[in-house]
């Protein structure tokens, strides 16, 4: 399975809107063992807290966030721009090229200072 940045992108998005309390185990048109794979990696990249099986074994796979880290918040805030997000598909994301999220989140994280006008005393 390959890496999805749209739905990891939109996991974040969907954990950011729950309540305190609250987990996800889902997205409706996703299927459960792809839901689980990418948790999985978020995990590991350090944007969400949650329950994964220690193993996916591809059917019943199951995946449960609790929560964005500060991390996971800095990542949403980044990507959270419709139009900075399309252009980092094109720029970063390509189907053809290589990147790692880190790579990502620095462009993404460039890209917003860029465009931030400057603060003159």
């Amino acid at each position: 399975m390959k890496r999805d940045m749209d739905l990891i992108r939109r996991i974040a998005f969907a954990t950011e809107e729950l309540e305190s309390g609250q987990t996800l185990d889902g997205l409706e048109d996703v299927e459960p063992a792809t839901f689980a794979q990418h948790v999985v990696w978020m995990k590991e990249a350090g944007l969400v807290e949650a329950i994964v099986p220690t193993r996916l074994s591809g059917e019943g796979d199951f995946a449960m966030v609790n929560r964005l880290t500060w991390q996971g918040c800095d990542f949403l805030d980044a990507a959270r721009d419709e139009g900075l997000w399309s252009k980092a598909k094109a720029t970063v994301i390509k189907p053809s090229a290589s990147f790692t999220f880190g790579l990502l989140k620095d462009w993404l994280t460039s890209e917003i200072r860029q465009g931030l006008p400057t603060l003159g005393m």
